[in-house]
This record gives structure tokens, sequence and C-alpha cells, in this order.
């Protein structure tokens, strides 16, 4: 196990500070777009609009990676990435926000098949779900340290900004250090999503609720926190708890995985975060402490989802495929996640701030339904 993390030591500290920088760049960006009065269905299709970048990056890395090479790509996704967010903080409009977040999703997309390629061609799948998880955790600290850089900043200013484009920048130096460790095949063949529905059809389907879910909390998470009457600090709180609680667990449920088997393992949470999802809309309407709590449970049993639907496609793809397969998670990924703000948008125009928590519920019925009717 030791040995399986320091091979791939590189990408964990570079994704550490690649969503140290993106935890705060999303949260900035709600913030300061409910500051702006931007409305819930415009804040929506700006959020929207980076998983459609995002989605579109996975249809050209595996040629990306295959003529530049991981360490390559994940640098310049991290570099775009940087540029991105600075700009935000000049060009306040929406129109500008939506075309800024379309890049930024595109250049992250490809680091993140870069990075996730890079992982599960290093470890073998007796330890992969653990791995792939440590991987995960390193991502919740980083989104949680973004929550708390949230509070120090005014999001009315442009300085939060170029804090997460530093952050960006500095990511990107971990994985040049160690290029000459990373994969070093053959150019990666094709595997299309069809072929890995065929063989992983759980996976497929976890994936793309799984983003779904994720882009929900972090779009709409501190939009309904401040809708609620929080305030910076309380909305960061609010925030850092979530990415605290899928942290916290993020690595006994990976290694629950690799003993009792992913399908359980994904059934087990998915009725877990359906279950909180219940809670939080049920504590709408009480004090500061329960919402919180509500907000820690979310991250527990509806972040790990992702990684362990990852770490169960994997299971059944081989090493050839692996680049092709990372891009077609990180595109169910994608796709799912389009829909996570378009939905809450417009679920908080049509019932207020509880329709939060209502699509939540929603994506965790259907993650329930696949674990039951699928492998």
């Amino acid at each position: 196990m030791r040995a399986a993390v320091a091979s791939v030591w590189a990408v964990i500290v570079t994704i550490g500070f690649v969503q140290l920088a993106n935890g705060l760049q999303t949260s900035l960006l709600g913030v300061r777009a409910d500051l702006e009065a931007f409305p819930a269905w415009t804040i929506g299709i700006i959020m929207a609009s980076y998983y459609v970048g995002y989605s579109g990056a996975p249809l050209t890395s595996r040629r990306i990676i295959a003529r530049a090479g991981h360490a390559a790509t994940m640098a310049v996704g991290a570099a775009l990435a940087a540029i991105a967010i600075v700009a935000h903080g000049y060009l306040v409009t929406p129109i500008g926000w939506a075309v800024l977040r379309a890049i930024s999703g595109f250049s992250l997309s490809n680091l993140y098949v870069g990075a996730e390629s890079w992982i599960h061609d290093r470890v073998e799948n007796a330890n992969r779900g653990r791995v792939f998880s440590v991987y995960m955790v390193v991502q919740m600290i980083g989104m949680t340290g973004a929550q708390l850089l949230l509070s120090i900043g005014n999001p009315a200013s442009i300085y939060p900004f170029l804090l997460a484009g530093g952050l960006f920048a500095i990511s990107c130096i971990p994985v040049l250090l160690a290029r000459s460790s990373a994969p070093n095949h053959a150019p990666p063949e094709p595997f299309d999503i069809l072929r890995m529905f065929k063989v992983a059809p759980l996976g497929v389907i976890a994936t793309l609720l799984a983003g779904v879910s994720w882009s929900i909390v972090f779009t709409f998470g501190p939009i309904y926190a401040q809708r609620h009457g929080f305030n910076l600090e309380q909305v960061s709180l609010f925030m850092a708890l979530a990415m605290a609680g899928g942290a916290i667990v993020q690595f006994p449920l990976g290694w629950l995985s690799d003993a009792l088997g992913r399908r359980l393992t994904i059934g087990s949470i998915s009725f877990g975060g359906l279950a909180v999802a219940l809670i939080g809309y049920k504590v709408g309407g009480d004090g500061l402490i329960a919402k919180y709590l509500a907000s820690f449970l979310v991250g527990a049993l509806i972040f790990p989802i992702y990684a362990i639907s990852a770490a169960h496609t994997n299971d059944a793809i081989a090493p050839k495929n692996r680049v092709s397969a990372a891009a077609g998670l990180v595109l169910l990924f994608g796709v799912g996640s389009i829909f996570g703000p378009l939905l809450s948008g417009a679920a908080m125009s049509l019932v207020g701030s509880e329709g939060y928590y209502v699509v939540l519920a929603a994506t965790m019925v259907l993650s329930l339904a696949a674990a039951a009717a699928t492998r």
C-alpha cells in the first residue's frame, strides 16, 4: 500500500493544490454572483458552463496525452485554469463568466484525465479502492481548506481571484518534477462509453450521478447557506464541513469497497445519502448547528461515490485502455455535473432554498436504484 501511494505521490500533491484553488474559485464565484444579484437561474447557467467545458475535454484528452504526456497535460491544464480564474475578477458579467467557466472546465478536465489515468496505471486492483481514496481524501482536504480561505478575503475584491490563480500555478510543480515516473506506454487505445457500460454498468451510471450530486453541493451549497442568512464565515464553515465529512469517511469506505465489494458499498452510501438529504430538507427551519450537521453528513455520504465508482470501473479495464477509460469517466462525471446546477437553480426558483436538498435526494434515489439493478 505504501509503495502504491509512493508511486503516485506527485499526482496526489498536485491534486491537493488544484482542489484548494478549485474549491476556492467555485465557492467564491457562487458568493460573488449572489452579491451581484444574479438570478438563481442565471447562476445555474454560469455554473453549468464549467461542466460543458469539462465534458468536452475528454473527447480530445486521449490524443493530447498521447502527444504531450501525462505531466505536461496536467501542468498546462493548471496554468490555463489559473489564467481563467484571475480573468473572472476583471470581467464580472454573466456572459463573460459563462465563457470563462467553460474554459476552466475544459482545462481542469484534461488535468483530471491525466491524473486519474496515471493513478490507475500504477495501482493494482487489490489496492485500487484505498489508493484512489487517498487521492480523493487529499482533494477533500484541499477543498476544506479552500472554504477557510474564502472567509479571509473580500469576495467583492480581486484578491481572492488572484489567490486562486496562484494556487493553480503552484500545482504545476510536483508533476513536472516527477514527469520521468509518469506512464510511458504506447499511445492509449480507444475505449468508448458503450464498451465501458457493457463491462461495468454500475460504474458508468454511478459516475454520472456522482457528477450531478457533487455539482449541486459545490455550486448551490454556498447559495443555500447565504439564503438562510449565513454570513461569509458561516458559509465557509457550512461548505468546509461538507468537505471534511467526505475526507473523513473516504478512506474507510475505500477499504470497505476493497474488502466487501464496490456494488454493496455504492448501494449502502447511496441509501445513506438519501437519508441525510431528507434530514437536510427537514432542518431547513432549524438553527445553525442542525444545518452544519446536515452539511457534514451530506459530504460524508455523497462525495465518496465517485471514487468507488471509478475503482469499480477500472477493475474491469485493461491497462492499455486506462487513459480512454479515465476520459470516459471524466466525461460522464462532467455531463452529470451540467445537470446539477441547472436542476438546483430551477428547484430553488420554484420551491425556495430547500430545493437544494430536494434535488440531492432525487439523485440519491437514482444511485440506489442503479446499485440494486446493475452489476
